[in-house]
């Protein structure tokens, strides 16, 4: 007990006097177990969704589809049908296109009794059931029209006052809803509800189809029930076709079949980016956790205690940001899987997998990037660590040779690099991480502008439309992480480098040429994250997407914007130390 005490209580004590480093910390696990448990969990949530929307409307497992005369004699026929339990009447449906706030929009109507359904009950979400001369658009479509109860919607020339709006799960959500799945336009569309005499007011001479709905006695051997049902003597009628629940849910999943690949590796990203975070913060609290390493060592702790109390700050937080991920992907996911609001959205718990994922992820960051400082500072000699003495050089002489006869900027760049190469490999690994999802933006923005039918098609337009928004989303916020990481990786620099370049000021470097050292010693490992990160991006789209590459240009002048990037954000804090003299900072004492 008196070892977890002390160890609280020193969490507790560096937390309130460094709150920033705890938030840093917290933010960046947070945000990539986020996006990972939402690329995990969509499948999940679309398939939920449907699951309580389909309940909830008593949702056909059979959709039936007839162009026949007497749709009755049809109904007849697979009400006898070996498997079936219910049966709704048959509904008259037609395919248009209606005008809603002076926009048109494809759609199916169909005809629906003011009593309630044995199978397919629509669930009214606001207002009221369909009433003669009264429409009930599906919500997801409303939505989309910004149509509202008491709106009106023109169909066939004739207008109706919106009564209220509802879903179903008898179709996939908007805009991939299958219209009448008839004769008539074969765009797709949304739907509108109208009592049945309305609904054959409106189509007037309209190519129309008559839509049947079963429930079966076995839901999941909806192929096996078609197979029996229209095989050699038994086949019902050649004018049908026939849709399972399957389908409709599938196509649902189709949706957001694009934006998955984005969140999932951008998850992943976001945790390299979270890595180098955690690391160069471990960088710049080195001297304090070595301080503090042999304060605890000089009492009588171990090296296994010494560690344990450096990495508790880390794990904790990483349990804190492994359940703040978890909840708000958990919260996000029902909303970014539905994007015309056409099934429930309820939140459920994210399953095994997905929590298993989102705790590897969290506490590999963690790991990763605090485990190699804590066991570094645990082995360092008591004595050693109290007295801080200048740390020897590393002697380089071929490094030397090659440098020696360089301007000065870059000769004394490439010897800071050379004396920290982890540090390079974290530059490089941030760099490469940004680079990919910038080169993938930019694919997306490049296979969009060379296919325009994109813009043709409501379901490819939705999609291509999330997909956007996600790719952007994740790529803008591994930006703001990397340009966090580039200014504590530069901060970091210049206070471990700012006694030798104290002295190189003392020998005759001017202030510029200090900053521009820095800055090389940043640009040199970018550059090869660069190199790396472009054709990672393509690689990964290509895999994912399509074989699209954008215009060299576009690459070149993006990998320029990063470099150009990292170079400002290295100077800033470079600069900022340039302005103590350098008499004073070699005549400090060790903190």
């Amino acid at each position: 007990m008196g070892h977890l005490l002390l160890m609280w209580r020193l969490v507790l004590r560096d937390m309130r006097r460094r709150p920033g480093e705890a938030v840093m910390f917290l933010l960046a696990v947070t945000i990539a177990g986020a996006s990972l448990t939402l690329g995990l969990a969509t499948n999940d949530a679309v398939v939920t969704g449907y699951e309580k929307t389909r309940a909830a409307t008593a949702g056909p497992d059979i959709i039936a589809a007839t162009t026949a005369t007497d749709p009755s004699r049809v109904a007849e026929s697979l009400a006898d049908a070996p498997g079936v339990a219910a049966q709704a009447d048959p509904v008259f449906a037609f395919d248009t296109y209606i005008r809603a706030h002076g926009r048109t929009a494809h759609s199916s109507v169909e005809g629906r009794e003011t009593s309630p359904s044995a199978v397919d009950r629509p669930l009214v979400t606001s207002g009221t059931w369909v009433r003669p001369g009264g429409a009930v658009v599906e919500r997801g479509f409303a939505q989309a029209l910004g149509v509202r109860v008491g709106d009106r919607v023109t169909i066939s020339g004739r207008g109706y006052p919106v009564v209220g709006t509802a879903i179903s799960a008898a179709t996939s959500v908007y805009p991939w809803s299958d219209t009448a799945q008839g004769p008539g336009p074969s765009d797709f569309g949304g739907r509108i509800w109208l009592t049945s005499a309305d609904t054959r007011a409106a189509a007037g001479d309209e190519p129309s189809v008559h839509l049947i709905h079963l429930k079966l006695t076995d839901p999941t051997a909806t192929k096996r029930w078609q197979d029996t049902v229209f095989a050699g003597d038994r086949e019902v009628d050649s004018s049908v076709s026939v849709h399972y629940w399957q389908d409709v849910l599938q196509t649902d999943l189709a949706m957001i079949k694009d934006i998955q690949p984005a969140l999932v590796v951008g998850g992943w990203l976001l945790a390299v980016a979270a890595i180098v975070t955690l690391a160069a913060l471990a960088t710049t609290r080195a001297a304090r956790d070595n301080r503090r390493a042999a304060l605890l060592k000089a009492v009588g702790a171990g090296p296994a205690t010494v560690t344990a109390v450096l990495l508790a700050q880390y794990l904790l937080l990483t349990l804190l940001a492994t359940t703040l991920g978890l909840t708000a992907g958990t919260l996000a996911a029902p909303r970014l899987v539905d994007p015309s609001a056409g099934l429930l959205n309820t939140v459920s718990p994210p399953d095994s997998d997905t929590v298993t994922a989102a705790i590897f992820l969290a506490v590999m960051v963690a790991l990763i990037g605090a485990l190699g400082p804590a066991l570094r500072a645990a082995r360092t000699s008591t004595v050693h660590a109290l007295a801080d003495p200048a740390h020897l050089l590393t002697r380089h002489p071929h490094l030397n040779a090659v440098t020696a006869h360089l301007p000065t900027s870059l000769l004394l760049g490439i010897r800071l690099l050379a004396r920290r190469p982890g540090r390079a490999v974290l530059v490089s690994a941030g760099t490469a991480a940004t680079t990919l999802m910038v080169t993938a933006l930019l694919t997306w923005h490049t296979e969009l502008a060379g296919r325009p039918d994109f813009r043709r098609f409501g379901p490819i337009e939705v999609r291509v439309d999330l997909t956007g928004h996600v790719l952007l989303a994740v790529t803008l916020t591994l930006v703001a992480l990397s340009t966090l990481n580039t200014v504590l990786l530069g901060w970091s620099t210049a206070v471990q480098a700012r006694r030798a370049l104290s002295i190189a000021r003392t020998l005759g470097a001017t202030p510029g040429q200090v900053v521009a050292a820095l800055c090389v010693a940043q640009l040199l490992p970018a550059v090869p994250g660069v190199a790396v990160g472009i054709p990672a991006g393509l690689g990964l789209y290509w895999f994912f997407g399509s074989q699209v590459t954008p215009p060299g240009p576009w690459l070149l002048t993006a990998a320029l914007a990063v470099l150009l990037a990292i170079a400002v954000l290295t100077a800033l804090p470079a600069w900022a130390h340039t302005r103590s003299p350098a008499g004073r900072v070699l005549n400090a004492e060790p903190a």
